[in-house]
């Protein structure tokens, strides 16, 4: 839930639009930058908000939490502030976004409506556009490694170390144990976890284990 202060409450409330949009970024590299969709630069919070830049989103959505809803930002490539060779070098990629809502007549006046970073950046006859991408799109990103029976290394690359010259490399690998183990005598570099419990074995009845003496589970095939 937004709080506005009173002031901009009885902005609101007037009937008189002095509101306009104003874009806080932070650069990866740290370095700040403010524009507005007012006609004229404002200094909010600290920070000079540039006009003219042509800096502006579609469909301005909040949800709860800050997180802005499927929406996007563009803007005019411009030599002083967003430059091609900038973009190009992923300065620009997941810079974080603070999207206000200022009264231009009294810039102290304004409402911090949204928050998120840059995703995908296109550029395009001098223009440039952007998702914006709320921080829940963090949650569907996996982070670290699957643990799973088979391998997640592909075959001859740098974590299986297989060597393409390898005799069975031509018949390919579909990541179980017994294939790194038989096939190409690599075991030390398997990335997966062959002992590891599955359903199978929560699943298994008693009688269906042929040697019960809490040995280990290494006979894998």
């Amino acid at each position: 839930m937004l709080m506005l202060s009173p002031a901009l409450e009885a902005a609101l409330a007037s009937g008189v639009t002095t509101l306009c949009w104003c874009w806080r970024v932070t650069r990866r590299d740290g370095q700040l930058f403010g524009f507005t969709d007012h006609d004229r630069d404002l200094s909010v919070d600290g920070l000079v908000f540039l006009a003219g830049s042509g800096f502006g989103g579609a469909d301005r959505e909040c949800t709860a939490g800050f997180a802005p809803g499927q929406t996007g930002l563009a803007g005019a490539l411009d030599a002083e502030t967003v430059t091609q060779a900038d973009l190009e070098a992923g300065l620009w990629s997941g810079a974080q976004v603070e999207i206000l809502r200022v009264d231009w007549s009294a810039p102290e006046t304004f409402v911090r409506t949204a928050r998120g970073e840059l995703g995908e950046i296109r550029c395009r006859d001098g223009r440039f556009e952007a998702d914006l991408l709320g921080p829940a799109h963090r949650l569907e990103t996996m982070t670290g490694r699957v643990f799973a029976r088979r391998c997640d290394a592909e075959l001859g690359d740098a974590r299986c170390g297989v060597d393409p010259g390898h005799g069975g490399f031509a018949l390919g690998c579909d990541k179980r144990f017994a294939t790194c183990r038989d096939r190409f005598a690599n075991t030390l570099n398997f990335r997966g976890f062959p002992y590891m419990v599955g359903n199978d074995m929560l699943q298994a009845s008693p009688a269906s284990e042929p040697v019960r003496d809490g040995g280990s589970r290494g006979l894998v095939s």
